[in-house]
Order: C-alpha cells, then structure tokens, then sequence
C-alpha cells in the first residue's frame, strides 16, 4: 500500500483553492500528520481500515 505523501496532500489542497477560492497554507502541521496517519491505524496488530477505500475514507473524514 502506498500512502499519499505531505506533499501530495499540499498540492491537491492548492488544486483545489485555485479552483474553488479560500485561503491557502497549512494551519495546523500536528494536525495534518495525525489526518495522514489516520488510514495506517491498526489496533491488537490488525488494520481499523483494511479495505482501499475504507482508507481512502478515513483519510478524507481526518482532513475535513
């Protein structure tokens, strides 16, 4: 599985702020991390979010 990186995340925030108008930058560094680790969280050694998509919303939900 390959995770989207802090830059990735950045670039697509600019695409879309471009796009759709508002402010640019990131507010929260900690925060940003947290949301990124979201789809990786396991717990007693299984993933909480085993499917691509499971991940892909848990990823969404943490950076909205």
């Amino acid at each position: 599985m390959r995770y989207s990186s802090l830059g990735e995340i950045l670039e697509l925030h600019r695409l879309v702020i471009a796009q759709a108008g508002g402010v640019d930058g990131l507010r929260d560094s900690g925060g940003m991390e947290s949301a990124r680790a979201q789809p990786r969280a396991t717990f007693g050694g299984a993933d909480l979010y085993s499917t691509l998509a499971a991940k892909a919303a848990a990823l969404g939900h943490a950076l909205a």
